[in-house]
């Protein structure tokens, strides 16, 4: 696992399991031992019905308490960034649902649940783009919790790009690269966090695009992340890494080099 991953799994998940218990426990807590499979990734289709019931409600149970442990939610103004206050109080309360089941066996399904939440609401899709590409924004609006919005957000940005609607995703990923070529134009370090988003988001739409869009040379996916040939060197470094770990696990090491090489001279 790289060290990036490494990084931005360690951000999600400290809060999670400080605060409470793991998928294997919740499992153990809801089913006998000599039913307990293996498994670590645990569907309730198929099981019985009350060993099904007893794994739900053992989940739900750990993540009430980690609600309650959670800091609570920053108080913010009547508008917060132009937004009305209930409009980022619906994405605070989604993202703290998302965390307090982060490693229970029904995380995706929360997450799938909020994300389509935040996206049927007015202003949900917008106020994700501002978390990730506005720093002032997403202190304001979500205080010491503005790192793990930024996370969520982009599963927001990446579920309304396979919807069609790709350009709160791509205006993100624009103001990322510009803030990084900012900072890395004046020769001091990239923030570790802002390069990791900017690596996240360039990993989402290459997911709603299909890795093969890159193998067909399609240069323009890159600029439309906001990449340029003339980016500081550190920046650059960043489309680089992320085109050839894509590219090497469908082409190989030696045919990924030269085609990540074509795609960010094109």
């Amino acid at each position: 696992m790289s060290k990036t991953v490494r990084w931005r799994m360690a951000m999600v998940s400290v809060a999670a399991s400080v605060l409470g218990l793991s998928l294997v426990v919740a499992w153990d807590a809801a089913v006998p031992p000599e039913q307990t499979p293996k498994a670590h990734s645990i569907p309730t289709r198929g099981l019985p019905a009350p060993v099904a019931a007893r794994l739900e409600a053992r989940a739900a149970e750990i993540a009430k308490q980690r609600l309650v442990e959670l800091p609570p939610p920053v108080a913010v103004p009547e508008f917060v960034g132009g937004f009305p206050r209930e409009a980022v109080a619906l994405l605070t309360e989604s993202y703290r649902e998302m965390l307090s089941v982060q490693g229970l066996y029904n995380q995706n399904a929360v997450r799938q649940r909020q994300v389509a939440r935040i996206l049927e609401s007015r202003h949900g899709a917008e106020i994700a783009s501002r978390a990730i590409s506005d720093t002032a924004f997403a202190k304001e609006a979500f205080g010491d919790f503005q790192a793990e919005s930024r996370f969520y957000s982009i599963d927001v940005l990446r579920t309304a790009a396979k919807k069609g609607d790709e350009r709160w995703l791509l205006r993100s990923a624009d103001a990322l690269a510009r803030e990084l070529t900012l900072t890395g134009g004046g020769g001091a370090a990239l923030d570790e966090g802002r390069s990791t988003d900017l690596r996240d988001l360039m990993h989402a739409y290459i997911d709603v695009k299909g890795v093969q869009s890159l193998a067909n040379g399609e240069s323009a996916l890159l600029r439309s992340l906001g990449y340029s040939p003339g980016m500081p060197a550190p920046v650059k470094r960043i489309y680089d890494d992320v085109l050839f770990l894509r590219l090497k696990a469908l082409h190989g090491r030696e045919q990924a080099a030269s085609m990540t090489a074509a795609l960010l001279e094109g």
